[in-house]
């Protein structure tokens, strides 16, 4: 259910909304509604191409948790879900990444930097990853290589939201004392998910943000890429969204 609202919420499915009504409005002849209606839906697209509301909403968001150093010592990689898609995945015996997938791409890189590092994906099965994070490579691979070899990977698939996350990672891969383990998933979403984990009790994680939807300058101009400001300005007002929810349900500190 909260899936659904947060789709009807976002600024994209309120267009459509509002076309739809327009539409019903043609046909019972309100035309003043339906006018209206369509004035509104071209003055946000407008809005959307000529301002930078993107930016001043995702911007603020992903300069919350700026990446510090990485350490000099790494004992486990966190990855959050949300980069994989699945069906697809599933039904062409290939690994497809939606545009999270940095966070897939991070994970691998840094599995090469720290190769004692334990690997762990949440919201994700392991038949997901079947023919990658493994030494010897199929013709269908991404990512394999001698540094995956009798890897401690570990597939979290049961966790389908940021609190879940937390909930299953602190219960099927705990910390050890001492550890240090970075947490991988996208500069939009860090500052919810890594105050998540340290409201549940992991607080010894180093954040790594990917999937900057931001310059982090402000400018105004055209962007005809109407589709994809959308699609960021939907993730925004999400995210946005959803770091109230979690405070205001004491899923992390107000």
């Amino acid at each position: 259910m909260s899936e659904a609202l947060w789709a009807l919420l976002q600024p994209s499915s309120l267009m459509v909304v509002a076309i739809a009504l327009a539409l019903v409005a043609t046909w019972f002849r309100w035309h003043a509604l339906a006018a209206s209606l369509l004035t509104l839906v071209l003055v946000g697209i407008a809005v959307v191409v000529v301002l930078p509301v993107t930016e001043w909403l995702a911007g603020p968001l992903e300069d919350q948790v700026p990446p510090p150093p990485l350490p000099a010592q790494v004992d486990g990689i966190l990855v959050l879900g949300g980069a994989v898609e699945w069906r697809i995945t599933a039904e062409r015996g290939q690994l497809t990444l939606n545009d999270a997938g940095e966070r897939v791409a991070a994970a691998a890189a840094l599995a090469q930097r720290y190769p004692g590092a334990r690997l762990v994906f949440t919201g994700v099965f392991g038949d997901a990853f079947g023919q990658d994070f493994r030494a010897e490579g199929t013709d269908r691979s991404l990512w394999f290589g001698p540094v995956f070899a009798g890897r401690d990977i570990r597939y979290l698939g049961a966790a389908r939201s940021t609190y879940e996350d937390a909930i299953v990672a602190l219960r099927e891969t705990p910390p050890r004392p001492g550890e240090t383990w970075l947490l991988v998933t996208s500069a939009m979403h860090m500052p919810r998910a890594l105050a998540t984990f340290k409201n549940q009790g992991w607080t010894d994680l180093v954040p790594y943000p990917v999937d900057f939807r931001s310059t982090g300058r402000a400018t105004i101009g055209l962007d005809w890429d109407v589709a994809g400001t959308l699609a960021d300005l939907d993730q925004a007002v999400r995210e946005w969204g959803a770091l109230e929810v979690y405070r205001r349900v004491g899923r992390i500190a107000p």
